[in-house]
This record gives structure tokens, C-alpha cells and sequence, in this order.
């Protein structure tokens, strides 16, 4: 393929556009009386269960049932984030009638990043493993907080968009827990990835050798098992709405995909808003501040209320 340059500037973008999260940036949000806010809730106590990655926050309204639940999964090139930089999100669409469970994973090794960042971590499919465990968290509690089993979704910003549109397409993640893809009402993939090997080649193409195998092989392993960590992979499997999202920083991921499925069955499921004067960092910062009229939200919002109407 023709090698792609990218400015110095835009290197961490077209990696994922991991985040770093500084405090000031964090929008730790308070329980104020519009949402009510449960906090730190294990979503897997088994067997190497780790108290901090394997929880999620749940945000509802703070009146009346929710009409649809999302289980919301942060960015960060799979190496970085976490549910507490999320809360923003939760809070405005909690605002708006619906439920929020913010989770966080565990992360791949992230040196390659920062040095800020531990040089060890986890692989693919621990990731995925970690969001249908979320997933199937919702659905076992659903009638304990209030939740309809029939209006959980699944979405996601950056890396959290390829592992939201993985676990829509992908059902052995949920088979693990006796769930099918017919749980999922819909998902919503924001600025994400959706075919592993062109990631891996954008960011050697990009980025070079270096960042390419310690980033992309660092979190997926060797290239042989790069298309099973792929959604374009399962395609075929695809039952419920996908909303996909994306800016003009990292799109060219997104044009990949809607040029793979051209034609496809499944893409009558499928449909696209795209946001090109945004950058990676200002979709996202628009969308987790509740104070702002963020378009994207409102998409995510009248796309749920469309599959819910369906």
C-alpha cells in the first residue's frame, strides 16, 4: 500500500489517539440531583479478577426507569484510560433518560507511549474478554437497578469503538457467559479501528516498524491472529443497528470499513456520521462535557430512540 505520512503532531491519532488524561482534564464529575451515580461495582470476582480494571461506575437518571442502557468503553490505544475520565458522557446521556455503566478493562502494555506507562500488560482477547463480562454484568443486574434487557448497547471512543463494535459481531465473547448477539439492541463504535491488519500497516506505513510492533503487536499479538481481533472478520454475524462515528483525524479507518462492506448484507445495519473538522481529542472532549451541545451526543441519542422504536 502507498506509505502514508503523518505530521509528528497527529502520531499518537493515527495510534489509536491514545489520551493522556491529565487531572485537569479528567471531568471527575459529582452525584448532583439529576443522575444518581453507584460507583465502583465488580463486574467479575472470579479468578484473577483485578478490583480496579474489572469494575464499572453505573450512572442513572435520577428519575424514573431508563428507556436503554449503555455500557460505555473508554479509548486509549487499549493501554491507557479508565472509567473515571468518563463520567462527563455518562452524566449527559443519564440526563437524557439513559443509563450509563462506564466500565474499565484491563490494558496492554503502554510504554511505547509514555514512560509514564507500565511496559507490561495483557493481550488480545483479555480486552474483549473484559467488555462481554461487563456486558453480561448488565444483563444478569438488569432487574435490580431498573434495567431493560431488551435496550442494552454497547459503545465506545477510539479503542473503546473497535472493542464495542468486536463484541457486536464477534459472539464467542458473549457466548462465554450463555449470551447471544441478540442481547445487543445496538452499538454505536466511535473513532475506532475495524480491520487489525490495515491498522497495523496505517501505523507501520506511519509511525514505523518500532511503533507498529510495539503498539499494534503489543496489544494484538503476532499479525496471524490480527484479523480474528478484527469486527470486518464477523461481518456476516451481525444482527442488531451499528452507528459508526468518526472525525478527520483518524476517519481513514472508518472509510477503510465502509469501503469493505460496500455491498454486504450487513450494511443495511449499518450507517455512518462522520464529523470531519473535529480532531480525535475535540469529538472526544465534546462528548464527555455535559455542559456542551455536542452534536455526536445528540446522534447517539436519536439513534437509540430510532432502534428502540424499530
Amino acid at each position: 500500500m502507498t506509505a502514508i505520512s503523518f505530521p509528528k503532531s497527529l502520531a499518537v491519532a493515527a495510534a489509536g489517539l491514545a489520551m493522556f488524561f491529565s487531572s485537569e482534564l479528567s471531568l471527575a464529575q459529582e452525584n448532583i440531583a439529576t443522575t444518581r451515580i453507584i460507583n465502583d461495582i465488580a463486574y467479575f470476582q472470579g479468578e484473577g479478577a483485578d478490583a480496579e480494571r474489572h469494575a464499572l461506575n453505573l450512572v442513572l437518571p435520577a428519575d424514573g426507569a431508563p428507556r436503554a442502557t449503555v455500557l460505555w468503553i473508554h479509548g486509549g490505544a487499549w493501554a491507557s484510560g479508565g472509567r473515571e475520565h468518563e463520567m462527563g458522557l455518562a452524566e449527559a446521556l443519564a440526563r437524557e433518560g439513559i443509563a450509563v455503566a462506564v466500565m474499565s478493562y484491563r490494558l496492554s502494555p503502554g510504554r511505547w507511549m509514555s514512560e509514564n506507562l507500565p511496559d507490561t500488560g495483557i493481550q488480545h482477547p483479555a480486552h474483549i474478554e473484559d467488555v462481554a463480562r461487563a456486558f453480561a454484568w448488565m444483563w444478569e443486574n438488569a432487574d435490580a437497578h431498573g434495567l431493560d434487557r431488551d435496550a442494552l448497547f454497547v459503545s465506545g471512543f477510539s479503542a473503546g469503538g473497535h472493542l464495542s463494535a468486536l463484541l457486536a459481531t464477534d459472539e464467542r465473547y458473549l457466548q462465554a457467559h450463555d449470551l447471544t448477539l441478540d442481547a445487543v439492541a445496538g452499538s454505536i463504535p466511535v473513532a475506532g479501528t475495524y480491520d487489525v491488519p490495515h491498522y497495523y500497516d496505517v501505523i507501520h506505513d506511519g509511525m514505523g516498524a518500532d511503533a507498529a510492533r510495539d503498539h499494534v503487536i503489543g496489544v494484538f499479538g503476532p499479525r496471524e491472529g490480527h484479523a480474528a481481533a478484527s469486527p470486518i472478520t464477523y461481518l456476516d454475524a451481525l444482527q442488531a443497528p451499528m452507528l459508526i462515528l468518526s472525525e478527520g483525524q483518524t476517519g481513514l479507518y472508518t472509510d477503510h470499513f465502509a469501503t469493505l462492506i460496500d455491498g454486504h448484507a450487513a450494511s443495511e445495519l449499518i450507517s455512518f456520521e462522520h464529523y470531519p473538522d473535529d480532531t480525535h481529542a475535540s469529538l472526544y472532549f465534546n462528548m464527555i462535557d455535559p455542559e456542551v451541545a455536542s452534536p455526536a451526543r445528540q446522534v447517539m441519542l436519536d439513534f437509540i430512540d430510532g432502534v428502540l422504536v424499530r
